[in-house]
């Protein structure tokens, strides 16, 4: 008995963890010749607000670059990511002094490859409270993600 009651707990545990909704923000970024030919992923889940000695407080959220295998290599130079939150309130990402890793924001992501990035936000910022998602690189080009929840 006590094992068909631990089957069925555990039975009801995976299917609620695999029944709660994902979300996240994505748009496809390519080139009319597909020399440029990536997915760019912002994933609020993966966020934490983080006080620090010495460090203003601050939100990273995690993004990904899924540059596809028939692509150049991407070369990011501080792209940033604009927020709009519920409130009415924009915010824009700032750039950070890490020269290497995660949180670097000159990166380069070779063909086929996927690049994992987190970008900071200045102070504490919700996901709940999130509205919309840009995707902003260099001053000329901005893309409204998609919001996809499944």
């Amino acid at each position: 008995m006590k094992i068909l009651n631990t089957t069925v707990l555990f039975l009801v545990l995976s299917f609620t963890a695999y029944s709660q909704k994902v979300s996240y923000y994505y748009t496809s970024v390519v080139s009319p010749d597909k020399t440029i030919d990536y997915v760019f992923g912002f994933y609020p889940s993966v966020s934490q607000y983080t006080e620090t000695s010495g460090v203003k407080p601050y939100t990273y959220f995690k993004a990904a670059i899924i540059n596809q295998k028939t692509a150049k290599a991407f070369d990011s130079r501080d792209d940033k990511i604009m927020i709009l939150l519920k409130s009415g309130k924009l915010i824009r990402n700032y750039t950070t002094s890490a020269q290497t890793g995660d949180y670097a924001v000159k990166y380069s992501t070779q063909p086929g490859d996927t690049h994992v990035q987190y970008y900071c936000f200045d102070g504490r910022v919700d996901r709940n409270d999130i509205s919309k998602v840009w995707y902003i690189l260099g001053d000329t080009q901005i893309f409204e993600l998609i919001f996809v929840e499944q």
